[in-house]
């Protein structure tokens, strides 16, 4: 009984520290892996490139409207207190209106940039595999003797 006082804590201790095992590693970089919402077994496809783009650009959008809508509240907030104790109050609803401002007219920017890019660059057609045929022809080696014939 006294061994299992001595050796029952390291055994543990070691347990606890010991690497994971395979399906537990499996399991963990599975859920990394799939997609949240879904719930069942696993299956890890490519994301499209398309999604992914319209993806990305709906989180930046979210992202540029809450800072918008700080900015706002926070130049309403300054004014208010600007108007209610004046002095140096003012100078720090001056430089929010200009942060504000700024902000507004980097949006502007990046708005018309973005449409710049979508009227001057188009996407290059793929090829379809009817032209690949046309194109790829193969010949048969003719030998020498064949055209001294002719």
């Amino acid at each position: 009984m006294a061994w299992i006082a001595v050796f029952l804590p390291s055994v543990l201790r070691a347990r606890q520290s010991a690497p994971l095992t395979t399906a537990e590693r499996f399991k963990r970089r599975m859920a990394l892996l799939a997609p949240r919402a879904r719930t069942g077994r696993w299956i890890v496809v490519p994301e499209s490139y398309d999604r992914l783009t319209r993806a990305s650009y709906q989180r930046g959008q979210r992202h540029r409207t809450q800072i918008l809508i700080a900015l706002l509240l926070a130049a309403l907030a300054t004014f208010l207190v600007a108007l209610s104790s004046g002095g140096a109050a003012w100078e720090v609803h001056l430089v929010t209106d200009a942060s504000l401002g700024l902000y507004v007219v980097l949006l502007r920017e990046a708005k018309k940039r973005r449409t710049e890019r979508s009227t001057k660059v188009r996407a290059i057609p793929k090829r379809s595999t009817r032209e690949d045929e046309e194109e790829v022809r193969f010949y048969e080696p003719v030998s020498a003797a064949a055209n001294r014939s002719t």
